[in-house]
């Protein structure tokens, strides 16, 4: 028997333009994700896990973006004025090793 349960939103949208894109339900798309992520967890794996875990953060933000829930400077982990003002600086023999100075 069908059980309801709460989503988050950005987790339905996902969900809902992948199952287009895959000939599936909401509800089928939300179910085949599960299952991919009970087989990831299965594996004992952590790498597999971590690598899956960032995947779907980095989906689930562009999501977001192209939703316009949030902007790419709101996702950035340094803030732009900082990077407009950072100057890089290089020590002197770090490209001694290739021939350069």
């Amino acid at each position: 028997m069908a059980k309801s349960i709460r989503i988050s939103d950005d987790l339905y949208d996902m969900a809902s333009t992948e199952a287009v894109l895959m000939h599936r339900s909401i509800a089928q798309q939300v179910e085949h994700w599960a299952a991919i992520g009970q087989a990831v967890e299965a594996t004992r794996d952590l790498a597999d896990v971590h690598s899956a875990s960032i995947a779907h953060m980095r989906a689930r933000d562009h999501e977001r973006v192209r939703r316009r829930k949030v902007t790419t400077d709101d996702l950035a982990f340094i803030p732009r004025a900082w990077v407009r003002k950072a100057t890089v600086v290089f020590p002197k023999d770090a490209f001694s090793e290739y021939g350069r100075e």
